[in-house]
């Protein structure tokens, strides 16, 4: 297990950036935003995410999950050719694909998914990394960790994951010992985000908070996990406003001790 930060909030950092982020934060590596206008994109990965990777290793750390482009649902996508294959070659275990979309008709909808997913699982075979899919609050297939299942259903778990997030469950699922277990054979990464309710005036709005400072029930999840057995990665979001560079340091310095608390 490891307990790695998202890289979408600092795109302006290189690899001596994020290692100095990690050293000072106390967290073990980064889950790498692989995306346009990031230093490592789907254009270069094949040549930079070997690098990036020896860096990180180099340093004591590790690159424990790519993140791909949200619209990144095709397996016949050359973008996830070029990622999946450029993981291979840097020693990275797993992918977070993108989102397949609720169009109106669940039935449907749930069945291009599977046909798509069934495209990542034989990619994921022909690379060794293992195609994750987020449970992300919203119009989205597998938005909850039933719903994952409904997806995830029939496909090996050596090959495709369930990555779930506690924030946006908190939103949109069921109590966490029930969404875990519903994907615990798949379970393989857990988002970490707290979420917090804000009165505007189109309505509430939910935000994403540093862990424990929002209403997520921790320890639920920390009892969950560790009912589970689960010993996945555990991915920091950090998708919450900071200051600068420095400030998100010791608000990550923050949820990584909350969380040694919590036993997560």
């Amino acid at each position: 297990m490891a307990r790695i930060y998202f890289t979408k909030s600092l795109p302006e950092l290189d690899t001596a950036g994020w290692i100095d982020f990690c050293k000072k934060s106390g967290i073990d590596g980064v889950d790498l935003a692989v995306r346009p206008k990031y230093p490592v994109n789907p254009d270069n990965c094949l040549k930079i995410l070997p690098e990036w990777s020896k860096a990180f290793k180099d340093a004591g750390l590790v690159i424990g999950l790519v993140t791909a482009p949200t619209d990144l649902i095709s397996p016949q996508d050359p973008r996830a050719r070029a990622i999946f294959e450029g993981c291979a070659k840097a020693g990275i275990g797993h992918v977070k694909i993108g989102y397949f979309p609720y169009k109106g008709d669940l039935q449907k909808d749930l069945q291009e998914a599977r046909k798509s997913f069934a495209g990542f699982s034989d990619l994921s075979k022909k690379t060794g990394v293992k195609a994750c899919y987020h449970t992300h609050s919203g119009p989205m297939i597998g938005c909850h960790g039933i719903g994952l299942r409904q997806l995830l259903e029939g496909f090996d778990p050596h090959l495709v994951g369930a990555f779930l997030d506690t924030g946006h469950l908190a939103i949109g699922g069921g109590p966490f010992t029930i969404e875990s277990d519903a994907v615990s054979n798949w379970f393989s990464i857990l988002a970490i985000k707290d979420m917090s309710w804000s009165q505007t005036e189109s309505g509430w709005k939910s935000s994403v908070v540093p862990a424990g400072k929002g209403f997520v029930r921790w320890k639920e999840v920390a009892s969950a996990i560790k009912s589970r057995g689960f010993r996945g990665n555990v991915c920091l979001h950090g998708e919450y406003s900071a200051e600068n560079p420095e400030s998100r340091i010791a608000l990550a310095k923050a949820e990584h001790q909350f969380l040694n608390s919590m036993g997560i």
